[in-house]
């Protein structure tokens, strides 16, 4: 009977077309699942920073302000590693403080010096004597000039390889410098209550962006504690770097001289203030003059933080500073200067044309606030 047969035949058929879509929706899920699963699984086993992921302040994209403020990942130890280490790097800059003690500082390298696949080469440094049973606190001081970046981070035992903390969305962050988010006795909540910060920005596993394979380097020797070396004079100037000026607008230029030239980070100390600040730093074996020559780095100081340290070592005589509300003390810590790798000429070119040097977000806000003193900013486009 053709009519039964037919029937039976349809119902065969829409068995069929449901499960195949079953079938496929079901292979969909799981592709789903298994792409997502893949960075992780792939970043452990694969990269030396394992599950970390590349961090920040969550902002917007657009935002190229200035920015500096606290990373900070509260975690518990019921035994401590004898030997622990702590592989870190940031984008542009970092100083990493552990239980209370700055350990060490460095700032991102784009490309090696051959100028082949981008790297991120990180900075390692031996803490296990540094950590504690129970609560410990691993906070880094992140700064950027064009208010983006990334820091990524882990701490692992020197023996075994367990991962202890990872850079990821569990960090806080932290706008504004207090005295017991340093030294650990102020409690963060992690749930994000009030008071606790904000969740950290996650932007992905590495290497993702601009930045590269992340690579460990050799152990770093950790910050020393010796006795500091202070400037032997400081005047403020006039942009011409001549006479002195009897009346000094915000901001205006502070050379420090230490009498010979000195090797090490640069540290100020200044009166805090309840909005960070942005500065420029001149150093050379000569006055620097701020009008011709470019700026060796940019001063970001926290809101709140009455210091500031360079994250890198220089070798220099005289350091000037720009922008500044009130002139700082200032002196150097001393440290050995990293052998400088050659910039890749390609970096600065555009479709292979070598463009005009650009001036930085933090140039642009420092000059801003001195435009109307004595033509500063019709000689500066000069």
């Amino acid at each position: 009977m053709p009519f039964p047969a037919f029937r039976l035949t349809s119902a065969l058929s829409g068995r069929r077309w449901r499960r195949a879509w079953f079938l496929l929706i079901a292979a969909v899920f799981s592709l789903a699942l298994v792409t997502r699963s893949l960075p992780p699984v792939r970043a452990r086993s694969t990269l030396p920073t394992g599950e970390a992921q590349w961090i920040w302040k969550a902002r917007d994209r657009k935002d190229h302000y200035p920015t500096a403020f606290y990373a900070i990942r509260d975690f518990e130890l019921a035994s401590p590693p004898a030997r622990a280490r702590l592989l870190i790097t940031a984008d542009e800059e970092y100083v990493v403080t552990l239980n209370g003690k700055r350990i060490g500082a460095g700032a991102y390298l784009s490309r090696n010096a051959l100028g082949d696949e981008a790297s991120a080469p990180l900075d390692v440094y031996e803490v296990g004597p540094l950590l504690r049973p129970g609560g410990n606190r691993l906070l880094v001081e992140l700064r950027s000039g064009r208010g983006a970046g990334g820091l990524l981070s882990t701490l692992e035992d020197g023996a075994t390889g367990e991962r202890l903390v990872v850079t990821d969305e569990r960090w806080r962050i932290f706008p504004r410098h207090e005295l017991g988010l340093v030294r650990g006795w102020s409690p963060i909540d992690p749930r994000g209550d009030e008071g606790d910060g904000e969740a950290a920005f996650c932007w992905g596993y590495p290497p993702i962006a601009r930045w590269g394979r992340p690579e460990a380097g050799k152990p770093e020797p950790l910050l020393a504690a010796g006795p500091p070396l202070p400037a032997v004079s400081a005047q403020p100037l006039s942009l011409d770097l001549g006479a002195r000026e009897t009346r000094r607008p915000p901001g205006w230029p502070v050379l420090y001289d230490w009498g010979r030239e000195v090797e090490g980070r640069l540290a100020l100390d200044l009166p805090p203030a309840k909005q960070p600040g942005a500065a420029l730093l001149f150093v050379g074996n000569e006055p620097p003059d701020p009008l011709r020559a470019p700026p060796t780095a940019a001063v970001l100081v926290m809101a709140g933080r009455h210091d500031w340290m360079d994250a890198l070592p220089r070798r220099f005589r005289y350091a000037l500073v720009l922008g500044l509300v009130r002139p700082a003390t200032a002196a150097v810590l001393p440290a050995p200067v990293r052998p400088a790798l050659p910039r890749n000429p390609e970096e600065m070119k555009v479709f292979g044309i070598e463009g005009p040097p650009l001036r930085t977000p933090v140039e642009d806000e420092v000059w801003r606030k001195l435009e109307g003193f004595a033509g500063i900013a019709r000689r500066k486009k000069l």
